[in-house]
């Protein structure tokens, strides 16, 4: 008897490691933006690179008139860039009593999931303000898996606009 229990145990684990926990829904995916964009509004860097996958690689092409960081950047690298970027615009935050935050206007354009679920592309648009000014826009597309029950970004190619405050 203890041997088909502990057979049943293995089986459902295995079922939900190897199929349920690696399923992704639209809903799932919009959730797991909606997070990110409130990690950015408390300018919190560790689950946006909790997010991303060990394998993460980022193509950013820079346009516009000001400097824009470009190239091609791993997770560490990614998640150095925007530890450094949250943190300056939290002193910033800070330093104005609240005048001068960033404000996101994230649209998710389109979420087309694979036929098992276990993989999406996502197309984003983006754009920061502060006050009335756009700092920058992008566009990206973005490659999704689920880990672990986790939603994580195992790549993405992003062309950023950034624009010189007048």
């Amino acid at each position: 008897m203890k041997k088909i229990l502990f057979a049943i145990i293995v089986i459902a684990a295995a079922v939900w490691y190897f199929d349920i926990s690696r399923k992704m829904t639209e809903t799932a995916i919009r959730e797991n933006y909606q997070a990110q964009i409130e990690a950015l509004q408390r300018f919190d860097a560790k689950p946006l690179c909790d997010a991303l996958d060990d394998s993460y690689i980022a193509t950013v092409t820079a346009r516009g008139g000001a400097r824009a960081p470009a190239g091609t950047k791993d997770k560490v690298g990614s998640c150095t860039e925007l530890t450094r970027t949250l943190r300056r615009m939290k002193t910033l935050s800070e330093r104005t009593g609240g005048l001068l935050e960033p404000d996101y206007d994230v649209e998710i354009q389109s979420i087309e999931l694979s036929s098992d679920r276990k993989s999406a592309t996502v197309k984003i648009a983006t754009i920061m303000r502060i006050g009335d000014m756009t700092l920058a826009r992008s566009r990206s597309v973005e490659h999704l898996i689920r880990r672990l029950g986790r939603i994580r970004s195992v790549s993405s190619e992003e062309t950023v606009w950034a624009y010189r405050p007048e």
